[in-house]
C-alpha cells in the first residue's frame, strides 16, 4: 500500500470514528518540514524531508506528508510530536525515520473543525560527528585518482548564480566529454568512517546524467573498490534541472567487520552515445554519532 493510499485510509478511519462517536476533530496543518543546523558546527540546513511520523499526546496519528492537515479528535491542549523521514539512498519506497534529527514537539490547542498550523523545523542530536564539505573553500577536499580524466573545481556563485542553490554560496562542479569521460573524487582522510555505528551521508547535487557513490575499504590486505549508489540525474524533459537533496545509508560498510581504512567517493563516466554531462555538487556532508 502506497504511503498517500496509507494516509487516505487513516483518514477515511478518522472521520468514521468521528461520527461513530458524534465527536467532530480538529486539525493540525503540517507546512514544509525543514531543519534548522547549526552553521559553524552542522553545516547547511538544506534538507528534504518528504514525510514525518506524527504523535498527539504521544499517539500515533501516522504518517504524513508536508502540507497534509492531519485530523485530530483529541482537542484542547495537546502535544504534538513529529519524527522526521527520509528516502533512503534517493528510493521513494524506503522511508525510514533519519537517526540524525531529533523529535521535534510543540504544546499546541486544537479546537473543533479548526486548523492549527504548526511549522516544524528539525534540528541534529547533540554530540554528533559531522564531515562537512561545501566547497565555501577553492580547495576541494576530494583526490582524484589516475584514471580521473577530469577532476572537480570550485564553481563560484557570484560568477554563475543560475547554476547553484539560493543562499547556500559555491559549489563544486565537475564536467564530462568524449575527451574526458571519467572522474573519480575520494574523500580526504579526514573523512572519518572508522568504527561501527549508523553513518549517513547527505549530498546536494543536480546533474543531466547518473553519478556513483561508491566505497573503497581494505580486508585482509587487500583494497576493495564497491560501487554502491548510482544517483539519478535532475535533468527534467523540459530542460530544467533543479537541486535535489538525497540522504545515503554508509552504516552496511561501517558495520562490516574486519575492514580499514575506508573511503567514500564520488564517480561519473559518460554513458555510451552521449557526448558530454554536467554535474554540481554541495553541502557534502558525513554525518555519525
Amino acid at each position: 500500500m502506497t504511503r498517500p493510499l496509507r494516509n487516505g485510509v487513516l483518514f477515511l478511519l478518522c472521520l468514521a470514528a468521528c461520527k461513530k462517536g458524534d465527536k467532530v476533530p480538529g486539525y493540525l496543518d503540517l507546512s514544509a518540514y525543514s531543519v534548522a543546523a547549526d552553521p559553524v558546527t552542522e553545516g547547511s540546513s538544506s534538507s528534504h524531508i518528504p514525510h514525518a511520523w506524527a504523535y498527539v499526546n504521544d499517539q500515533s496519528l501516522g504518517v504524513w506528508e508536508a502540507g497534509a492537515d492531519v485530523p485530530v479528535l483529541t482537542l484542547g491542549a495537546v502535544r504534538i510530536k513529529l519524527i522526521a523521514g527520509v528516502e533512503r539512498n534517493g528510493v521513494s519506497t524506503d522511508l525510514v525515520q533519519y537517526p540524525f534529527y531529533r523529535t521535534w514537539s510543540a504544546d499546541v490547542e486544537l479546537s473543533p473543525e479548526q486548523y492549527t498550523s504548526v511549522q516544524p523545523a528539525f534540528q541534529y542530536q547533540p554530540d554528533l560527528n559531522f564531515w562537512i564539505a561545501d566547497f565555501e573553500d577553492p580547495d576541494i577536499p576530494f583526490t582524484f585518482d589516475l584514471a580521473s580524466d577530469t577532476v572537480m573545481m570550485p564553481w563560484d556563485s557570484t560568477l554563475h548564480p543560475d547554476d547553484v542553490q539560493p543562499g547556500e554560496g559555491d559549489a563544486a562542479a565537475f564536467f564530462l566529454d568524449t575527451d574526458h569521460p571519467r572522474m573519480r573524487g575520494i574523500c580526504f582522510e579526514t573523512a572519518d568512517l572508522d568504527g561501527t555505528g549508523a553513518t549517513w551521508l547527505e549530498l546536494d547535487y543536480r546533474s543531466d546524467h547518473r553519478m556513483l557513490v561508491g566505497m573503497y575499504y581494505t580486508v585482509s590486505g587487500l583494497v576493495i573498490d564497491e560501487p554502491y549508489l548510482f544517483i539519478a540525474p535532475t535533468k527534467r524533459d523540459d530542460g530544467g534541472m533543479p537541486w535535489k537533496k538525497i540522504h545515503v545509508d554508509l552504516s552496511q560498510f561501517t558495520n562490516l567487520p574486519g575492514t580499514v581504512d575506508r573511503k567514500f567517493y564520488l564517480a561519473a563516466q559518460l554513458d555510451p552515445g552521449r557526448s558530454n554531462a554536467s554535474f554540481w555538487v554541495d553541502n557534502v556532508k558525513l554525518v555519525r554519532p
